[in-house]
């Protein structure tokens, strides 16, 4: 509760999660731009983008 005079002050854990960590990798944006690239041809490819687009 109190702390020894002339004491350093505890430090905080400052352990970030394994997620924190790799968000501050190079690789993260390249996986979430892959991901979504991916997930952008696959709706294109699906069969609702028909059902979104006009008959021309």
């Amino acid at each position: 509760m109190f702390g020894i005079p002339g004491a350093p002050a505890p430090s905080a854990p400052a352990s970030e999660s394994k997620f924190d960590q790799f968000k501050q990798t190079p690789a993260f944006p390249v996986l979430v731009h892959t991901a979504l690239f991916a997930a952008g041809v696959a709706f294109i490819q699906s069969s609702v983008i028909e059902l979104l687009s006009p008959q021309l």
